[in-house]
């Protein structure tokens, strides 16, 4: 069979991209890292909350670590434990450490109208605050509602997995577990640990389909929604359609704003007529 030279390039350049985005698909999955937490575990001494504050020279609050009242994420605090109730069982109590999610298909970063987040290709979603002009789209946009604008800096903030350390380090909050309840590593390597426990007894992991997978997994001993935890959809949004829908509303509200003030102006002026 005779393939004309227009034939020839077309074949060659789609087999050349395929090849491209097949291999680099590969390559993104076999070296993405995540984040582990086994709730089962965790004794919550909060020695990972004082390392993230440590690593990103975050303030620190001595309240958060000497108590066990529930605390929320702040622009200044990016990894929380609480100690939550097992609603099936409520004679269980557990800690439940909580932080940005670092889902494959991150909604934040689709939705953010000045390119102001980016994915690594280990996994982590990062917030670049040189950019980030705090409109918090990406907080309205999060299935977890986890970026929280700090209102000092004026830039939406959160967990970074600390991307600046690996894969020399292991992020701080896990470097600094004493009882491994936290654990950090290739994808496959932790899943590859964690399906014997879902096979021997009733756990759920978190993050595994929710938000269309994420970079956080955690192991619970009972579904999230007996925690009072979010559980995403596991089909994400569209990112485009997203961002469009959510600047959409910013624009249609500053439209709003000069219609009204257009309007009063014309009547203050006919007023003084």
């Amino acid at each position: 069979m005779i393939i004309d030279r227009r034939k020839f390039l077309k074949i060659s350049s789609l087999s050349l991209i395929n090849f491209i985005v097949h291999n680099t698909n590969v390559w993104a999955e076999k070296d993405r890292y995540i984040k582990f937490h086994d709730v089962t575990k965790c004794i919550g001494c909060k020695r990972c909350m004082s390392a993230c504050k440590r690593w990103n020279k975050l303030k620190l609050d001595r309240n958060e670590d000497l108590t066990d009242r529930e605390t929320d994420l702040t622009g200044n605090t990016w990894v929380v434990v609480n100690l939550i109730r097992d609603q099936r069982n409520v004679e269980n109590l557990f800690y439940i450490h909580w932080a940005c999610q670092h889902c494959e298909k991150p909604a934040c970063m689709g939705a953010c109208p000045v390119s102001a987040i980016k994915q690594y290709l280990t996994g982590a979603v990062v917030i670049d605050e040189n950019k980030c002009i705090g409109c918090r789209y990406c907080y309205q946009s999060c299935p977890y509602k986890i970026p929280r604008f700090d209102f000092e800096k004026r830039v939406s903030r959160k967990c970074t997995l600390c991307y600046d350390r690996i894969p020399r380090l292991k992020p701080a909050c896990v470097e600094a577990c004493p009882v491994s309840a936290l654990d950090f590593g290739l994808r496959n390597e932790i899943l590859s640990k964690v399906k014997p426990l879902l096979e021997k007894k009733d756990y759920y992991l978190l993050g595994e389909i929710e938000a269309g997978g994420t970079n956080f997994l955690t192991l619970l001993p009972s579904p999230p929604q007996n925690f009072g935890l979010v559980v995403a959809p596991p089909k994400t949004v569209n990112e485009s359609f997203d961002k469009l829908r959510i600047s959409s509303y910013g624009i249609l509200t500053g439209l709003s704003f000069f219609i009204v003030f257009y309007l009063y102006s014309k009547v203050f002026k006919h007023d003084q007529n």
